[in-house]
């Protein structure tokens, strides 16, 4: 209990409990605030990282730290470079949009790993994916053997994307749909001319019929029933 006595009536104790309120403050405000940078920053900088999103997202989680850890900087001005590099967040991608060379500069460009279920080896190399990354990878996407991929890139945010052969992957709506039309094309014109003879030939034994003779003023059909005139 002594000890205990000592620790939280120590003068250092005293201070760090003063600066709780405020260093509580600082947090939830800086929290708030990189929220709405990132929000302005767009979706692209959280859902594909890419070196240059990567780069920036920790800048702005070091900068953000700065005026919640340090109380001898002023708050104001720690924020200040948090948005400045959600603003050139916001400016280096649109520079991207119209400088296609910028932003392979910035961003990198894909790498072809798989060529018509052949592995480019020299590709893994150089961009140190491992043959067991590359299986495990080509398993998410639910293929089995590397020989039903066309292509697999790697790309710029670090996923594998797989092109599959058209007769290694499942069937689509549009394939179905082709698959339908060739059996049409191909049984149509049998179908049609089947009904139109199936018709004839009905109508030739409906006519064929003996007509029986019409005693007293009676029709019969071709039926033979007797039907009132």
């Amino acid at each position: 209990m002594w000890i205990l006595a000592q620790i939280f009536t120590s003068d250092w104790t005293k201070e760090l409990f003063q600066h709780v309120p405020v260093l509580l403050v600082r947090t939830v405000l800086t929290f708030i605030l990189v929220m709405i940078v990132v929000r302005w920053t767009g979706k692209r900088s959280i859902a594909n990282l890419a070196p240059f999103d990567l780069a920036m997202v920790i800048m702005i989680g070091e900068v953000a730290a700065i005026p919640i850890s340090t109380l001898d900087v002023d708050f104001l001005h720690g924020l200040i470079p948090v948005v400045l590099l959600g603003g050139l967040h916001v400016i280096l991608t649109t520079v991207n949009l119209h400088w296609k060379r910028f932003e392979r500069w910035t961003e990198g460009f894909p790498t072809l790993l798989v060529k018509d279920g052949r592995v480019l080896r020299r590709n893994l190399l150089k961009e140190r994916v491992s043959m067991a990354d590359l299986m495990t990878a080509l398993r998410h996407k639910e293929v089995e053997d590397v020989s039903e991929v066309k292509e697999a890139w790697m790309e710029q945010s670090g996923g594998i994307s797989v092109i599959l052969k058209r007769d290694a992957g499942p069937a689509t709506p549009r394939d179905v749909e082709r698959a339908v039309e060739a059996v049409l094309a191909r049984r149509l014109p049998g179908l049609v001319q089947e009904a139109v003879e199936r018709a004839i030939g009905q109508a030739a034994a409906a006519h064929a019929r003996p007509v029986r003779p019409n005693p007293g003023g009676r029709r019969w059909d071709r039926e033979g029933d007797d039907v009132l005139h």
